[in-house]
């Protein structure tokens, strides 16, 4: 097995809670999100590197200094192309459904999706490579930020500019209720971080619809709110991908704000 081999299966198993990792990592929460966001600071401030040669050693496995001397970065690109490949093969022999009997109301289309929701669209199939881009974003590698880009929407995307977006993502808002929303929930939740809340956060993140709507009766930032329901929440911050931007902030991403 690879490094990047070996990094996925223990990132894998800590964050299922089927492994203990190794001092001086320590994993906190109870639930898979607040694991993972624990661990993920940890293997950013050591690197990967050093993280497997822990768990390794830990387990008696040796691995040759030569393979620590070799690990390339760009090795998970191979696997962000596979993974890529994969989901094609699976959409494409997916059976197509019968029509139902009864006719279904129709829905209005579908606006158009921005270039960079389509990316961490593709980027969210998996949260092993939510955590390879926070790690080449963190590292400002763009030259790999731009092979991703080709990878998953065939297109050359600008990762500065994708901060930017991204980091303002609710100012391009096609409805008030999103804009609303991302602010209001941003603003829970960095007060969350603040307090070391981190198995709350990682339960609303994750979508819990009880934890939320017990939450909303108690957040000062919500209980004035009338709008505030789950389906508000679903709607405008859940499918809008800003849990994904709230988790990198936690991890160390910093997003230039537009004045």
């Amino acid at each position: 097995m690879s490094i990047w081999e070996y990094y996925l299966q223990y990132l894998q198993k800590i964050c299922e809670g089927s492994y203990t990792p190794p001092a001086p990592i320590t994993v906190e929460g109870a639930d898979e999100m607040s694991r993972m966001m624990s661990l993920q600071k940890q293997v950013m401030e050591m690197g990967i590197p050093a993280f497997v040669r822990l768990c390794t050693e830990a387990d008696g496995i040796e691995i040759a200094q030569s393979e620590y001397d070799a690990f390339d970065p760009d090795e998970m690109m191979r696997v962000v192309s596979a993974a890529m490949a994969q989901s094609a093969q699976q959409q494409e022999g997916e059976p197509v459904e019968a029509a139902p009997e009864e006719s279904e109301p129709e829905r209005e289309p579908e606006p158009e999706r921005h270039a960079f929701e389509v990316f961490l669209d593709c980027i969210c199939l998996d949260e092993n490579l939510i955590a390879y881009l926070i790690d080449v974003l963190k590292r400002e590698d763009w030259a790999t930020f731009y092979k991703l880009s080709q990878i998953t929407t065939r297109m050359d995307l600008d990762p500065r500019e994708f901060l930017i977006w991204f980091g303002n993502k609710e100012l391009y808002a096609d409805s008030e209720d999103e804009r609303a929303c991302a602010v209001l929930m941003d603003a829970c939740f960095e007060r969350l971080r603040e307090e070391g809340e981190t198995e709350l956060l990682a339960a609303l993140l994750s979508g819990d619809q009880k934890t939320f709507e017990i939450f909303r009766t108690q957040a000062p930032e919500l209980v004035h709110v009338p709008a505030a329901t789950y389906e508000w929440y679903e709607q405008n911050y859940l499918e809008r991908l800003y849990p994904v931007r709230c988790f990198m902030r936690a991890q160390g991403v910093k997003f230039p704000k537009i004045s």
